[in-house]
């Protein structure tokens, strides 16, 4: 069971492609903020936090990171507690890709913030194709360390 965000899966498929967040929708088509709303009972099929936590297999202190971080809006019920719709797991789902992604909190919470809004399609793959480029910017930076690393292991090594 995964316990937190940065051990989501991280295969690239809809990680990369923002319409993977048109299960999160609300409101054509672009809102997350569905539940957002004070809900004084337990709406049919809502789920606690432990329910969803468990259909997400995440922990329950991942879904408060979220809400503090203004990914997921969960509504409430009468005495406070946290209450969430089925198609929230498909939101923890793309949230925890995009960690596994690489994403970083501020970069993740643009991208939602973003989808909230009409026509944002464009300006998310933006946002996804730039962190693309540093990564793979990184990822050279350390294939060139690798090397000089290497070359200088094996002149020790010739040299013992």
């Amino acid at each position: 069971m995964r316990s937190n965000a940065s051990t989501a899966t991280s295969s690239g498929d809809a990680a990369a492609s923002p319409r993977a967040l048109s299960s999160c929708e609300g409101r054509p088509p672009h809102s997350l903020e569905s539940t957002a709303e004070w809900n004084h009972g337990s709406a049919p099929g809502s789920l606690s936090i432990s329910e969803l936590a468990h259909r997400c297999q995440v922990s329950t202190r991942s879904l408060r990171y979220y809400e503090e971080q203004g990914l997921l809006l969960p509504s409430r019920n009468a005495v406070g507690h946290r209450r969430y719709q089925a198609k929230d797991a498909d939101c923890v789902e793309f949230i925890q890709r995009l960690y596994g992604a690489g994403l970083p909190s501020d970069l993740i919470r643009t991208v939602v913030q973003e989808w909230k809004l009409p026509d944002s399609a464009p300006r998310i793959e933006a946002l996804l194709r730039t962190r693309h480029a540093e990564l793979s910017r990184e990822a050279e930076e350390l294939h060139s360390k690798l090397t000089g690393l290497e070359a200088v292991l094996n002149a020790v090594t010739d040299n013992s």
